[in-house]
């Protein structure tokens, strides 16, 4: 009898469909595993901006973990308080501001550390707010300022890693321009954000209505960078021909003006030790401003960075936590540790290449290398040899020289 090809291939398929399925074949199945926990202990991450990929390195304990997928041309980078998010803003070169969002994976109390990724991917217009490795935080919600729109928005943090709407709200800056943000809490409880523009102008918000409650007078031209006294009692604003001191509190104090005493600018003020505030300029200016402001019209004088007959030119400053030691990076490529107090030199140690004083950075993307201090390493990103170098806090030795590849250039640190 003839059997149509038909059914005949009919009838294999069955046989075949049955053996695949018999209990002899089952191993060919995806079987379970068991879950192994995806947690270790380290004492600190680092977190580096690769401006040559747009990749943010991990750095776990001087070791490289990961390398984490983001926009290219990064500019700037930034932690939460808490060392949960990290925000890496790209350049503006093109119309695409990516504003990357990570979950770091770590947790600062415990040291313990997992796979860290990106959370969120967001575009928005001029973003910024980045000073010190940090953004504004305020009411439990983090800001980053939409310079061309003249907005700080806030977003909720806790979200961030979740399906969950982030977007908490907005506050008007006024006019749009680059913005440098001091946080104040006031006697009463009331969150101040005093926003100073770098058109001249400079503003304390009530953080939490968004109400303008004063506005600073008198001319304050380029300004870039303020801080709090050490008191809370005054905020300071470097401007392009002095310093903008008003109270931190409207109404509470007067204002005052403090011209430079060398013709230098500061574009950046930290805290230092105790009265004592540092202003400092990436312009490779061969000294650093020391601001006392211990006195109701606070004093500035020039320390000169120059070892000796050896001159230095400033192109990155940290502090360590305490705020005792101060810490400069050099073009010519030392790494010098200062008194935070005084400015006196304590030690220097050369840890890369001289690079030329005419480096400029723009807003396309860092090119510059940049300081982490901890409270056992600091850390240097060297850009033009593709490494980031680790010393002991006091200088003495190189812990270790690590090799990441591309241009290393901003950095933060998480640590336990």
């Amino acid at each position: 009898m003839r059997i149509h090809s038909f059914f005949l291939a009919a009838g294999v398929g069955s046989l075949l469909l049955a053996t695949a399925l018999s209990p002899a074949t089952t191993a060919q199945a995806h079987e379970s595993v068991p879950r192994v926990p995806e947690v270790w202990t380290v004492a600190d991450r680092l977190l580096v901006t690769d401006s040559s990929s747009g990749n943010v390195i991990v750095i776990d304990d001087q070791a490289v973990r990961e390398r984490i997928s983001t926009p290219k041309a990064p500019i700037s980078l930034a932690a939460s308080t808490d060392g949960t998010l990290a925000f890496a803003f790209r350049g503006r070169s093109t119309d695409r501001d990516h504003v990357t969002m990570i979950d770091t994976a770590y947790d600062e109390s415990t040291g313990k550390a997992g796979r860290p990724y990106v959370a969120r991917t967001w575009i928005a217009n001029s973003s910024g707010g980045v000073h010190d490795g940090r953004l504004p935080e305020i009411d439990g919600k983090i800001g980053i300022a939409l310079e061309a729109n003249g907005k700080l928005q806030l977003i909720d943090p806790t979200k961030v890693s979740g399906l969950g709407d982030i977007n908490a709200g907005a506050l008007s800056l006024g006019t749009p321009g680059h913005y440098s943000f001091t946080q104040v809490t006031a006697p009463d409880g009331t969150e101040l954000l005093h926003v100073g523009n770098v058109i001249g102008t400079s503003q304390v918000i009530d953080a939490r209505t968004g109400t303008v409650l004063s506005r600073g007078t008198g001319s304050c031209p380029a300004l870039h960078g303020s801080v709090l006294t050490s008191d809370s009692s005054r905020v300071i604003f470097a401007c392009g021909n002095g310093l903008r001191v008003v109270p931190s509190v409207p109404g509470v104090g007067e204002q005052s003006f403090v011209s430079y005493p060398d013709g230098f600018r500061d574009g950046a003020l930290h805290r230092g030790t105790g009265s004592i505030v540092w202003g400092s300029n990436e312009g490779a200016l061969t000294a650093l401003h020391r601001i006392d402001t211990s006195t109701a019209v606070p004093t500035i004088t020039s320390v000169k960075l120059a070892n000796g007959k050896h001159r230095r030119t400033a192109v990155a400053v940290d502090f360590s936590a305490d705020r005792t030691k101060l810490y400069v990076l050099t073009h010519q490529g030392y790494l010098q540790l200062r008194n935070a107090s005084t400015g006196s030199l304590i030690r220097e140690r050369k840890v890369m290449k001289k690079i030329s004083t005419a480096i400029d950075e723009t807003t396309e993307y860092a090119i510059l290398p940049d300081l982490a201090i901890g409270d056992t390493r600091a850390y240097v990103s060297v850009p033009q040899s593709g490494r980031v170098i680790s010393l002991t806090t006091d200088l003495r030795k190189v812990a270790k020289t690590i090799k990441t590849g591309g241009k290393p250039t901003r950095l933060v640190l998480l640590e336990h």
